[in-house]
């Protein structure tokens, strides 16, 4: 049966082809009725399954939702629900919803487009079998996140004819999303995606990859609590290269910075681009308790949270010495003269020299959003090591990402799950993992919760008296896609 949400209407046409893969204005929906007659056809019609992730990872969208939602970030100027964990129907980002279903319903026909194409010799078949294998994995990464955010949610895997064939089918059960549609998914990308330095990719490095196949299918073993399979999977990656060569950069500095894009530490990146009409704001996601910096009126996003400053370069139970490296590259000082509090911390990452953040107000910038890399890899490897009592095993990856960082290697005794969260904290600081981290490892309450209700750092307020409730850990199902279709019930809660 062929299905969609309702809400997804595609009344664009495809991508014109160009060489340079994704380097153009995004057109974010692909014509049921147009006509694939050949692989660069079909090549064109696949950059419309990742157009929309440039919106799903630009500035006020998933990455500043998770950043805020958990304990990392703060709203310092209107305290919103997303941020005291207060949501209620009205705070159920419809945006999320509509974005990840166009790159579902676009991977959906860009699949049966390609099952139904006839090659006319081995070469195109190879060509399109790559590009089936990109569509999965974009389709895959679209339904990864919905679940995390969403919980259950609409199973649509069929090509479209009609938007209306998917009202009444409802809502399906996250572990089936995982076992018929992710895990198998990402599977048969693995199979057909191309390695990281494969010559085919050269100037198209934002394409899916077998690397990133991977890493996203480890990470979903992770999130479902499945640790044996989330080493066998790290490990063809990380020590058996199955994907090609990936490396931690020297100089952890260098790793986001926009001249540096699709690096050896790279494993898949959403690429922006202003000259050619692609800007990424994701900077202005920064402010202090006036709201502006350097010329920027921010509009009461997101900052740094004060404990958080601490986690870098104060003596606790796992910190023995400062992490000064990833701090500079992290965060500004927070020094703010005549401030109150006088240290005001924001994130870095992302953001360009200050002195021309009043010009990129205005063009947005080149950086990228760099969805994983193989830092990640490594510490998810590692995690999921030390899960399978082989903690000995474990050690070495931690301590690569560390050592790269200037800091000395723990020892096996130091490997819990509260230094594990810790080195996933700071080195991935702003990268859209930590409440991520924090609801797979059960850890959700009770951090967000001490973040709310107590005196950290450099900060005098409470925002709360009462933890958090469980259910705020999903977001609710948007209301008008309730309204259309009966079939779609609330999460308990809203």
């Amino acid at each position: 049966m062929k299905k969609t949400i309702n809400l997804i209407i595609i009344v664009s046409l495809l991508f014109s082809c160009s060489e340079d893969f994704l380097d153009r204005q995004p057109e974010d929906a692909l014509s049921t009725g147009a006509f694939y007659n050949n692989p660069s056809e079909i090549k064109a019609g696949l950059a419309a399954c990742y157009a929309p992730f440039q919106n799903i990872y630009s500035r006020n969208q998933v990455p500043q939702y998770l950043e805020i939602s958990s304990d990392d970030g703060k709203d310092v100027l209107w305290q919103s629900n997303d941020y005291l964990l207060k949501k209620n129907t009205g705070n159920s980002r419809p945006n999320f919803w509509r974005d990840h279903y166009k790159v579902i319903v676009n991977s959906n026909n860009i699949i049966d487009i390609i099952e139904d194409y006839t090659p006319l010799n081995a070469e195109e078949e190879n060509l399109v079998k790559v590009y089936q294998a990109e569509a999965k994995f974009l389709r895959a990464l679209a339904y990864f996140n919905l679940v995390r955010l969403y919980g259950d949610v609409p199973k649509v895997v069929d090509r479209l004819d009609d938007p209306n064939q998917a009202i009444g089918i409802g809502r399906t059960s996250k572990d089936e999303i995982y076992s018929s549609v992710i895990i198998p998914d990402l599977e048969a990308a693995i199979e057909g995606c191309l390695k990281k330095d494969d010559g085919s990719l050269q100037g198209e490095e934002a394409r899916a990859t077998k690397g990133a196949a991977l890493t996203i299918l480890g990470k979903v073993y992770l999130t479902i609590n499945n640790p044996t399979m989330a080493e066998a999977i790290l490990k063809r990656l990380i020590v058996d290269k199955e994907a090609g060569n990936y490396s931690l950069l020297s100089n952890f500095e260098e790793i986001h910075q926009p001249d540096n894009k699709f690096n050896e530490e790279s494993i898949f990146e959403i690429n922006y681009n202003a000259a050619l009409g692609q800007p990424n704001f994701l900077f202005k996601w920064m402010t202090n308790e006036n709201g502006y910096l350097y010329g920027i009126a921010s509009g009461g996003g997101p900052i740094v949270m004060f404990n958080f400053m601490k986690e870098f370069v104060e003596d606790n139970d796992w910190i023995d010495e400062p992490d000064w490296s990833r701090y500079n590259a992290t965060l500004d000082s927070g020094k703010l003269e005549g401030g109150s509090p006088e240290l005001q911390p924001w994130p870095k990452k992302f953001t360009p020299e200050t002195s021309t953040l009043a010009q990129y107000n205005i063009t947005g910038t080149d950086f990228n959003y760099m969805v994983t890399r193989y830092a990640d890899a490594l510490l998810m490897y590692g995690e999921a090591l030390v899960a399978n009592n082989k903690a000995s095993e474990a050690l070495p990856y931690f301590n690569m990402v560390r050592e790269r960082a200037g800091l000395k290697g723990l020892t096996v005794d130091q490997l819990d799950i509260e230094q594990i969260l810790h080195e996933r904290r700071v080195e991935l600081a702003f990268e859209g993992h930590r409440f991520f981290d924090l609801v797979r490892t059960g850890k959700a309450v009770e951090k967000i919760s001490w973040a709310l209700m107590n005196v950290v750092g450099f900060d005098a307020r409470i925002f709360t008296t009462e933890p958090i409730e469980e259910y705020q850990l999903l977001l609710p199902i948007p209301v008008a896609e309730i309204q259309k279709d009966a079939s779609l019930n609330q999460n308990p809660g809203y």
